[in-house]
């Protein structure tokens, strides 16, 4: 098991998308092996895109757009 230096940590970030609705998650992990195994658990979910970074404690800023446009009503979608 390879650990980070201190104070350091893996972040996982993925998203996950129904239907219905989409998810962002950002998970912290001590070392190289719990990476693994989150990344094992995204695998046989099919969520095979996925950032990882190393660092320190992060903040994190949540910055959304979403354009709206009004749906034609002979429109099928």
């Amino acid at each position: 098991m390879r650990l980070t230096m201190a104070g350091e940590r893996f972040f996982l970030i993925y998203q996950e998308a129904s239907d219905e609705e989409c998810l962002l998650t950002i998970e912290p992990y001590k070392d190289q092996q719990e990476l693994a195994e989150a990344i094992n658990q995204l695998q046989a979910k099919q969520v095979d895109e996925y950032t990882i970074i190393k660092g320190k404690k992060m903040k994190a800023t949540l910055k959304l757009a979403v354009d709206l446009t009004e749906a034609d009503e002979n429109s099928k979608e």
